[in-house]
């Protein structure tokens, strides 16, 4: 048996085996190769080649305990072991037996494609050790307000990303936000990572998420603790359980980027279940993806197009935004999107990934789509009695007002748009501006408000629902004084509060 020295530590190669084979078009977008791990083994390294300029092959593995990682397309050898394993992979016990080399057909030429694989078992670790800890849910900050995220950013642990922990903290919190979801292809290997760094961040909140990524669509997963099968097809897995199995963890799926069609530059970006999606299960959707100038005339509109169909079917999703930022915003072309471009706000009860999720399970979202800078907003409904929020519906009302304040808008212009139309606007004209859009009731709707400049939207909201003819009871909103001119007063002072507090 040979050995090698890395640093001080010297490991004793106990094994090497070499496979290699076709990868055919046919029989489903996966195929695996079983090798055998010996006993005593505490590192394993597997080094893959699809052999081809134009074939394009991913990687991952499985042990006999389960998910040990992802790589994708990343080409570098993947290392996993006892302490440490290599970006995108688990560390973990090494149990001897067969393990799963599996390989995903992302890109294969019509004859198919070939695959190389070289595996070594050493019994020691050669990777430098990193901090981990066990997740223990933090609650940063007990103030219910508009926080500020980003729900789609990928740090080092995703194989196309470059950006370390360090530098997506540095520049998310240059830009005011509050919180971020690494949501790293395919992999929960960020997430005891995160738990290690976080108690030093008192003022910044990770959360736990994966991008779920299969070859006909892109999803995020948020508030998660495990890995979740992104494999479609392989031995029937379908979308419905992808999904089913992000809530059976507590988490909330979002669709993202479900009408960006690149072709081999993003594999499987455009969302293409939309005929076979639980969409009464799915939580949100990304009504824009990265760079605002690009998106805002090739994507956003038939983002919003989807997004209202799905809304006209009975199914509410919120409004996401996300910037799918893979470097920490360094060396940004023209094309390229930072974190917080654009910046999704979330009305929650307080800073914590419980919060969060709870808040974008009711629709409590605004997007700002061009970022964190963009003229903030807030609307309400008042009536009498009652009063509702981003997210409520309400029903029993023969008449809504809107108290809608806008904040560093002048010169823009504000709409009010039922069930997917622009139904009135009116022009912002002071930088503290507030405004009541009044409107009688037409049986189930929904309302969202939307600031525009330049004839584009800037500013998103999710929806109030609204239901006429019934009775009140669990409408779920909040009741204030009945007289109508206080309750106008109140929204207003409201809206004043929480954005001072954002």
């Amino acid at each position: 048996m040979g050995g090698r020295v890395i640093g001080i530590v010297a490991a004793v190669v106990l094994s090497t085996m070499h496979y290699e084979g076709d990868v055919g078009a046919a029989g489903g977008d996966y195929q695996s190769v079983d090798v055998v791990v010996p006993q005593g083994t505490v590192e394993i390294e597997i080094a893959h080649s699809d052999g081809s300029d134009v074939t394009i092959l991913d990687w991952g593995a499985w042990g006999p305990d389960g998910f040990r990682g992802w790589g994708g397309g990343l080409t570098d050898n993947a290392i996993i072991g006892v302490a440490q394993s290599s970006r995108c992979y688990l560390p973990g016990a090494i149990p001897a037996g067969t393990w799963t080399i599996e390989i995903g057909k992302a890109n294969l030429e019509t004859a198919g494609g070939h695959y190389a694989i070289d595996v070594t078992c050493r019994d020691a670790g050669t990777l430098p050790v990193l901090p981990h800890a066990s997740y223990v849910a933090p609650v940063l900050e007990q103030t219910r307000r508009w926080y500020k995220g980003d729900f789609h950013v990928h740090s080092i642990q995703s194989g196309d990303a470059t950006a370390t922990f360090d530098q997506i903290i540095t520049l998310a919190r240059s830009r005011g936000l509050d919180f971020a979801n690494i949501s790293d292809h395919n992999t929960v290997a960020q997430h005891a990572l995160l738990a290690a760094i976080q108690p030093d961040h008192p003022d910044f909140l990770f959360l736990r998420g994966a991008e779920i990524t299969t070859y006909s669509g892109h999803g995020n997963a948020v508030g998660i603790h495990d890995y979740v099968d992104h494999r479609l097809g392989n031995n029937g897995r379908t979308v419905t359980n992808i999904i089913d199995d992000v809530a059976a963890q507590g988490g909330v799926f979002i669709v993202n980027h479900p009408v960006l069609d690149l072709g081999t530059a993003c594999i499987g970006c455009m969302w293409n279940h939309v005929a076979d999606t639980p969409w009464d299960k799915v939580t949100g959707l990304e009504i824009i993806t990265g760079n605002y100038n690009i998106s805002i005339f090739a994507f956003v509109p038939r983002a919003l197009a989807l997004w209202d169909m799905e809304l006209d079917a009975g199914h509410r999703l919120a409004a996401i935004g996300g910037s799918d930022d893979h470097t920490a915003g360094m060396n940004e072309t023209s094309t390229g999107s930072p974190i917080g471009s654009p910046t999704t706000l979330v009305l929650a009860d307080n800073l914590s990934e419980g919060a969060i999720v709870d808040a974008l399970k009711h629709g409590r979202t605004i997007v700002d789509l061009q970022g964190p800078d963009a003229p903030t907003l807030d609307f309400t409904l008042a009536n009498g009695t009652t009063t509702a929020e981003i997210g409520d519906e309400v029903d029993g009302l023969n008449h809504y007002a809107f108290p809608v304040h806008v904040v560093g808008g002048n010169g823009t212009k504000v709409e009010l748009w039922r069930d997917g139309a622009s139904i009135e606007s009116r022009e912002v004209t002071s930088d503290d501006f507030t405004t009541v859009f009044d409107e009688d009731p037409h049986g189930s709707e929904r309302w969202r408000i939307q600031l525009d400049q330049y004839d584009q939207p800037i500013v998103i909201t999710s929806h109030i629902y609204t239901v006429a003819g019934i009775s009140a009871d669990g409408c779920g909103c909040r009741s204030t004084p009945a007289n109508s001119a206080i309750v106008l007063a109140a929204s207003v002072l409201l809206v004043l509060r929480r954005r001072r507090a954002t």
